[in-house]
């Protein structure tokens, strides 16, 4: 498995601000009962939504959504 380096993904989702924003948004999805991406065996939404980013299992989009798999899991939440 390859993990990036911090600044790596900073980069990747275009800044220290969205990378925060992204982790957090993600966060809130998980704690709301959303199915987790990757095998983990903690129960801090804050450090599953990392690894998630971490192994490229959720992404920023240009617009500032997030990648479909996660809005996915969102709109199952309501349903």
């Amino acid at each position: 498995m390859i993990y990036k380096n911090i600044d790596e993904l900073a980069k990747q989702v275009g800044g220290s601000l969205r990378l925060t924003t992204l982790i957090i948004s993600r966060a809130r999805q998980i704690i709301k009962k959303s199915a987790v991406l990757v095998a983990v065996d903690t129960d801090d939404p804050v450090r599953i939504a990392f690894l998630e980013l971490m192994q490229s299992k959720i992404k920023l989009r240009e617009s500032g959504e997030q990648e479909k798999k996660v809005l996915e899991s969102k709109k199952t939440e309501g349903s």
